[in-house]
Order: structure tokens, then C-alpha cells, then sequence
């Protein structure tokens, strides 16, 4: 979206693995289907209403979660970041309302499933909440990084503690 800054790089990961997993359960909804064109009576009528749960549960909810995270579009400008969704803007934070920046590290995933993320608040020009920023769903983090880098050294008392702080200089540090 013009306006908007710098979007971050989405990352594909979740979406293709939820694709395979389509793929791979699309084979026994399949069979269930088969068997159930096979059957008569009540046992056709069981067969087919598990067809339907299989196919809900195993092949559209993937597809449902991997349509959500692919629309998800984060963006990062001098002024502020932005969260767009289904081409809308769903919320929108100015850099100088910022009044917290959280940064956390969950599990040790490795490359393939990357953990890091950023929590921001603060009264949002758009939206409610606070701001998430996440490796599950962005390649790297460093053009927010950069900009929060600026912004904390103007502004300290963003970062609550020094563990906070540690963690920040962390993630700046390792950003890819």
C-alpha cells in the first residue's frame, strides 16, 4: 500500500507447510469420501457426515489460516507501523505514541521457525491493541529494529528494566 513505508518481507514458511498439510489430508478425506459412496443406509450416512468433518477440520481450516497469515502485510515508515489485513489498514502505531516496546524470545526453533517478536504500545492512530511484529510471519526484523533502535536511544524509558533492555540490544544485535 503506498503511503505506508517499507513493507517487511513475509515469510512463506507457515503458509507452504499449511499447503502440504492440505495436501497430505486431502488423501484420507478422499478415501473416506470413496468408502462412503461404497456404503448404504446408515453407514453411508455416517461415512458422509465424516467426509464432511474431515474435510471442514483438515483441509479448510489449514487453508482458512494460511489465507489469514498471507494477507497479513506489516509495513514500517518513518512515522509510524502499520498492520494491513485483507488490504485494509487494521492498525496503525506512530513511533512518537509509542509507549512501550517489548521484545521476546520463545522456545529455540532454530532457522525454520524463528520465535522472535516485537510487542509495541501505545495509543494507535488506527486499531486496537498493540502491535505485533513477529518472525513467524515477517523474514527479518531489522527495518523495524533500526527504526526502534533511534527511537529507544531517544527515548529509554521505552524499554521497561534491563532485562528488557538486554533483550533489545539481543535482538538488534541478531536481527536478520
Amino acid at each position: 500500500m503506498d503511503g505506508l513505508g517499507t513493507e517487511l518481507t513475509q515469510r512463506r514458511t507457515y503458509v507452504r507447510v499449511l499447503h502440504l498439510a492440505t495436501l497430505f489430508f486431502a488423501v484420507p478425506v478422499v478415501r473416506t469420501a470413496l468408502t462412503a459412496r461404497s456404503e448404504s443406509g446408515s453407514a453411508a450416512l455416517g461415512a458422509w457426515a465424516m467426509t464432511a468433518v474431515m474435510a471442514l477440520l483438515l483441509v479448510v481450516a489449514p487453508l482458512l489460516i494460511a489465507r489469514s497469515i498471507s494477507s497479513r502485510h506489516t509495513y514500517v515508515s518513518e512515522e509510524a507501523v502499520s498492520v494491513v489485513s485483507g488490504g485494509e489498514l487494521r492498525q496503525q502505531l506512530a513511533f512518537a505514541d509509542l509507549t512501550a516496546v517489548t521484545v521476546r524470545f520463545t522456545g529455540n526453533s532454530g532457522n525454520l521457525m524463528p520465535r522472535e517478536k516485537i510487542l509495541l504500545s501505545g495509543p494507535m492512530r488506527t486499531g486496537r491493541g498493540k502491535v505485533l511484529v513477529s518472525r513467524l510471519y515477517v523474514d527479518s526484523l531489522q527495518p523495524l529494529l533500526r527504526r526502534l533502535e533511534a527511537e529507544v536511544a531517544a527515548r529509554p524509558e521505552l524499554l521497561d528494566g534491563e532485562l528488557e533492555r538486554d533483550y533489545f540490544r539481543q535482538a538488534v544485535r541478531f536481527a536478520r
